[in-house]
């Protein structure tokens, strides 16, 4: 278990998928915060509509699977929007999906669907481990 206490929140269409990563997560150690997505029957997502995620602001990484139901109708939140939200609110990104892109170091990490555990938890811990660099250490001032 090396979890550390991180909380990941999941946001995944397909309920076996859900149900896979939400356990290889919560064996690795890690805090489980699950959403489907937008649903039925507006597909609009709660942080569209209000500008923040309440799920997200809790999380420390969030895994965005980009087929969700709204993508599949072609109505509501789009994937892409929550990408943006999650990323324009400073949360580290882990993007399932079958288009490539960039990626973007210690903030967004992209897997194909359906990664192997390996895969997913290795990212789950690249973008949870606290990074400490010069402009962010306490202790910068004193070397």
């Amino acid at each position: 278990m090396n979890g550390t206490g991180s909380t990941v929140l999941l946001v995944e269409a397909d309920a076996d998928e859900r149900d896979r990563f939400g356990a290889w997560l919560e064996d690795e150690g890690f805090d489980l915060l699950v959403c489907t997505g937008p649903t039925e029957p507006d597909y609009t997502c709660i942080g569209a509509r209000t500008g923040a995620c309440p799920l997200a602001a809790e999380a420390s990484v969030v895994i965005l699977d980009m087929s969700l139901d709204s993508e599949a109708v072609v109505m509501g939140t789009a994937a892409e929007e929550l990408l943006g939200m999650y990323l324009m609110s400073g949360h580290p990104v882990i993007v399932l999906g079958s288009h490539g892109g960039e990626e973007i170091s210690g903030q967004l990490v992209r897997l194909r669907r359906h990664p192997r555990r390996e895969e997913l938890i290795e990212a789950v811990r690249s973008l949870a481990a606290p990074s400490v660099d010069s402009e962010t250490s306490p202790w910068s001032d004193d070397i």
